[in-house]
């Protein structure tokens, strides 16, 4: 039975965060927090509402993986002091460390995905999705 393309994006999404998961095993990481600290160690007080724009997940999600990431040690949040409704999250020296484990998670990952597509199918595919991904954003 075939797929259809967001049954497929879905797979696609859902796979990557398991090799993550797999990759990132013993580090006190989950695949689908992986996401966070790019975000968070290139934007050093990055706020959660932020956090939750640039990642696409909604403000409980963003709240429970912060939570999770403070107990093992990746992240620091502190009440903003010139917009006390906002929390902003800061990277520790733990999670500096991991960047590039996790980068390199992500880079493996696409090397594995993109193996059997030539150079100028990857390119068509890459621009294909950022057209559905802005149209997505506009939408959503």
């Amino acid at each position: 039975m075939k797929h259809h393309l967001m049954g497929n994006i879905n797979t696609i999404s859902r796979c990557a965060a398991l090799y993550r998961e797999a990759r990132l095993e013993g580090t006190g990481l989950t695949g689908w927090q992986a996401p966070y600290l790019p975000e968070i160690c290139s934007t050093p007080g990055i706020t959660q509402d932020q956090l939750a724009l640039r990642l696409h997940v909604n403000r409980s999600n963003v709240t429970r993986q912060l939570t999770m990431l403070e107990e093992n040690g990746y992240v620091l949040r502190r009440r903003s002091e010139s917009d006390r409704r906002a929390v902003e999250v800061y990277p520790t020296e733990k999670a500096q460390q991991m960047l590039p484990v996790v980068r390199e998670a992500f880079r493996s990952w696409r090397e594995k995905l993109f193996r059997d597509l030539a150079a100028e199918e990857r390119d068509q595919l890459e621009d294909l999705l950022e057209k559905l991904a802005r149209r997505a954003e506009e939408i959503g």
